[in-house]
């Protein structure tokens, strides 16, 4: 019995030989709440673990051994670059229930580039388009088109989805000289940057191309001042980017500005933002050089990486928002940033959020700040942060000068003299410097109005609560 038990297993040592059969191990995988961030290991055939349910973005990056990659029911997503540079992936297997797969997900794998079905899907995501058809209705169970499915494709002419697509990816029909009919149901709410670059039906909306569920997707008009329709609901990625705009109104209706959508807009000046937006998106007004002033409505909650970066005009900034984080180098290079004041609705402030804002003077962060980075005011070397005692603002940026006395504009104590002094400054008969304006946001509502002075006025009264 012993010998045949030898027998076997050498057996089996030697198929695994023959066969090349390499195991993940647990520990290959790098997830963090659900998403897959990062494979480590070197196997030629992987099985995601089911406990994913995000492939994250480059997780499998140039991983050029992997030929196998078996994806299980829990993942709905693959995030861009995913798969890139995957030179010997060519098959992958389950993944049934994906509803989004970002930019060059799958870019240099023979699973992409040899795909032969006229609509390549994986779960429910249409990743290629193989026909040489004029008119094309997607299948009834496509959710996304994803990121250049249909890229130069010269026989298009009309496009037509069901109703339950979602998205429609990044350079989707970039190219496609042809088309000039699209039909897209009212269940879309994401168009990605460059979708219909170079088509006929970009060219045929006179203003603003408005498709899907109030997805504004471009602009095609001549004037510098714009006021967006209340008919949106999002602003795409890159709509404006690079545009002559001077000025433009935001509607309420309007709940998400995406990534890069007004960058390098160099002439704008005036943004008018409504109650409603809830996120600005990575990048969303970088470089946008003219902008001077900045206030946020009471809804943001997000204002993302980098989105006002390198506006250099930019002097005041007043953050309000609903549980919002300024997410990390949102003013990174803003030189002539004065004064930054924070509202209660502020939650977090992340790694250099501020950085090399070199003229800023004052920043206003209330106690409701209880995530806040130590090099969010990298670079500030003469700022002053205002802040209650004890609250996270004070410990987080002890290495700033740090005032916990607030309302003391002119450095001699709270008194009706302060209260003046705001007054004042609210007709315009006086300017304040940064450090100054961000004392005066005495209520840490992110503006300085006739509340501030009457808080004071209050205080000096006895009543304290107003502190």
């Amino acid at each position: 019995m012993k010998r045949i038990l030898a027998l076997c297993l050498i057996c089996l040592l030697l198929a695994s030989s023959f066969f090349n059969v390499t195991v993940s191990a647990a520990s290959d995988f790098e997830i963090q709440n659900g998403v897959l961030v990062r494979y480590n290991g070197s196997s030629d055939t992987v099985t995601i673990p089911g406990d994913v349910r995000a492939v994250g973005a480059s997780a499998f990056l140039n991983h050029t051994t992997l030929r196998q990659v078996v994806i299980p029911a829990s993942v709905v997503s693959v995030g861009d670059r995913a798969f890139d540079g995957c030179s010997a992936l060519s098959v992958v297997s389950g993944g049934d229930n994906i509803t989004a797969v970002g930019d060059m997900a799958f870019r240099g794998t023979p699973y992409l580039d040899n795909s032969v079905a006229k609509y390549f899907m994986l779960g429910h995501v249409l990743l290629w388009y193989n026909g040489t058809a004029t008119s094309v209705t997607v299948p009834s169970h496509c959710t996304a088109v994803a990121p250049y499915a249909f890229m130069r494709c010269e026989y298009l002419q009309s496009f037509t989805a069901y109703e339950g697509l979602l998205s429609v990816g990044t350079g989707a029909f970039y190219g496609c000289k042809k088309l000039s009919s699209v039909s897209l149901p009212p269940t879309v709410s994401e168009i990605g940057a460059y979708a219909f670059e170079g088509t006929p039906y970009l060219d045929s909306f006179t203003d603003f191309a408005v498709a899907g569920d109030g997805v504004l997707f471009g602009y095609n008009g001549a004037s510098a001042d714009v006021e967006i329709p209340d008919t949106v609901k999002r602003i795409a990625s890159h709509a404006f980017v690079s545009s002559k705009l001077r000025s433009a109104t935001i509607p309420g209706s309007v709940y998400a500005i995406d990534a890069l959508a007004f960058a390098d807009c160099t002439g704008l000046s005036e943004v008018a933002f409504s109650n409603g937006l809830v996120s600005v998106g990575d990048g969303a007004f970088r470089g946008c050089k003219g902008l001077t002033k900045l206030m946020t409505p009471a809804t943001v909650s997000y204002i993302g990486q980098k989105a006002f970066a390198g506006d250099g005009a930019l002097q005041g900034v007043s953050v309000r928002g609903d549980g919002a984080t300024v997410s990390y180098n949102a003013f990174k290079g803003c030189d002539k940033l004065e004064y930054v004041l924070l509202s209660k609705g502020v939650n977090a402030v992340l790694d250099n959020a501020f950085d090399t804002c070199e003229s800023l003077g004052g920043v206003s962060i209330p106690s409701q700040t209880s995530e806040i980075s130590a090099s969010a005011l990298s670079g500030c070397e003469d700022v002053i942060v205002s802040c209650p005692a004890d609250s996270p603002a004070s410990s987080a940026l002890s290495a700033h000068t740090v005032s916990t006395v607030k309302g003391d504009v002119d450095g001699d104590g709270v008194n009706i003299v302060d209260s003046s002094a705001i007054q004042h400054y609210i007709a315009y008969l006086v300017p304040f410097s940064g450090a100054q304006t961000a004392s005066a946001d005495v209520n840490y509502d992110a503006d300085v109005d006739i509340m501030d002075a009457f808080y004071i006025q209050m205080r000096l009264a006895g009543y304290d609560e107003y502190f």
